[in-house]
């Protein structure tokens, strides 16, 4: 097996949703393991490259899933107790039995990964610039899924090619959506020769810039952004390396465990299917493994090589229509640049057959709802929308129980309150890190 020295050792035990294999660019088997000096060279970096996109890869995935599983976008048809989904589902409080932190694990294992990567391609395989930068994109992401979907105060830790751990201190959410722009940053920065990677790394970067309420700055900063533009994740056409589209065996298989409700989840869930919206069309799948929750599912993922976003120019126009709405809380024209302007632009230019125009909806509030639906629309599966929802909380003012599924779940207990997730307990070792200082939106 080709193998390279400098890679760094997780401090935790990757999450077991993500499969330990190798890539198949490379064949690394083991981006943990401190390996042989002989690859210390351009192709040991380029290992290291390929290993790291692997890793990032699954934790994405495993990501959009959460972001998913923890809204109303999916809803777990399995047996209610069978597996972590009902926590997911139900949004209730950690404990020893269920760590919701084992994300954490994933996200960290794979943002050290990517961190050594870009060590070893600096040092060895500078060029293209733009594989660089999309490491950087990478690792901006990694950042923006754990600001978005973490409480307040998470640490950040190191270790060394010697085993030995540097345990960081509690970072806050606007420092991590910060930490998130400097890598976003980074990109831009570097990667003139990929247009993929600098437009990834502009949507990143408002996306965080959104996160912490700056919209005018994340709006000019889409404005170079092709609404015609996706950046996909990078995936394999088989399962051999853990590089695949999860939706595909998460809820499309022959007796889904996991898939989409009829309705609106908890009350206050988008009615998915009711709606009969283009832009997610969806098919009847049947009976959930538990044998009574009807499940549907999109009809765009049709293999384990089906494309998955996670970025797009049609989120950089949402961006701009947000921005547009903060900057006009009156505004009430249908055409034009202002926040509905935009909205019926995308609905006339950014899918066939085009969709009728909708009508300003008569007050500011009910202004943030149809933004916010129409964005659910654009961007479903997408990983976007649990950090919509903490910011309907944080930025607009409303109430988890308006917002998120309420009521009793179908085990017969009352849906939690919990609106972040937390790390896990085996980070307690660590002496700066006790809890988190908030659960805040």
């Amino acid at each position: 097996m080709r193998t390279m020295k400098r890679t760094i050792r997780p401090l935790l035990v990757a999450s077991a949703w993500l499969a330990s294999a190798c890539s198949d660019l490379t064949n690394v088997t083991a981006p943990g393991v401190v390996q042989p000096p002989a690859e210390e060279n351009a192709t040991g970096a380029v290992a290291r490259y390929a290993g790291s996109v692997r890793l990032t890869t699954g934790a994405l995935e495993s990501g959009l899933l959460i972001s998913a599983l923890w809204t109303d976008e999916l809803y777990n048809s399995d047996f209610a107790g069978n597996g972590p989904d009902t926590r997911y589902d139900a949004r209730r409080p950690q404990t020893l039995s269920f760590q919701t932190g084992s994300i954490f694990t994933t996200y960290s294992n794979a943002r050290l990964n990517v961190v050594r990567a870009i060590q070893a391609l600096q040092l060895y395989a500078p060029t293209p610039a733009g594989r660089i930068g999309q490491l950087y994109v990478y690792q901006g992401y990694l950042e923006l899924y754990l600001a978005e979907q973490f409480c307040n105060g998470i640490p950040f830790s190191t270790i060394d090619d010697a085993g030995n751990a540097s345990y960081g201190a509690p970072v806050g959410t606007a420092g991590v959506y910060a930490m998130a722009m400097s890598h976003f940053d980074s990109a831009l920065a570097i990667s003139a020769d990929s247009v993929r990677v600098m437009n990834a790394a502009r949507v990143g970067k408002a996306r965080a810039l959104v996160g912490l309420a700056r919209f005018s700055e994340a709006a000019a900063l889409t404005a170079a952004v092709p609404t015609s533009f996706v950046f996909n994740l990078d995936f394999a056409s088989t399962t051999t390396y853990g590089q695949y589209n999860y939706y595909w065996g998460y809820i499309l298989s022959t007796t889904p465990g996991r898939g989409i409700l009829p309705g609106g989840e908890g009350g206050n869930g988008i009615d998915w299917v009711g709606a009969s919206d283009p832009r997610v069309p969806l098919v009847l799948k049947g009976l959930g493994s538990d044998g009574s929750t009807i499940v549907w599912k999109p009809t765009w993922i049709t293999s384990y090589g089906s494309a998955q976003a996670i970025a797009s120019g049609k989120e950089a126009r949402l961006i701009e229509a947000e921005a547009a709405l903060q900057a006009n809380r009156n505004d009430a024209a249908t055409a034009g640049t202002g926040w509905l302007g935009i909205l019926n632009n995308l609905r006339a230019t950014a899918i066939t057959p085009a969709m009728p125009p909708l009508a300003d909806p008569g007050n500011y509030d009910a202004r943030v709802s149809l933004l916010f639906r129409e964005k659910a629309f654009w961007t479903f599966i997408t990983g976007l929308r649990m950090g919509d929802l903490r910011r309907l909380l944080r930025q607009y003012g409303r109430t988890q129980d308006k917002v998120y599924p309420t009521g009793i779940y179908k085990d017969g207990i009352p849906y939690g309150t919990d609106v972040v997730l937390e790390p896990p307990y085996s980070e307690f070792p660590n002496a700066s890190f006790t809890a988190c200082a908030d659960k805040n939106p």
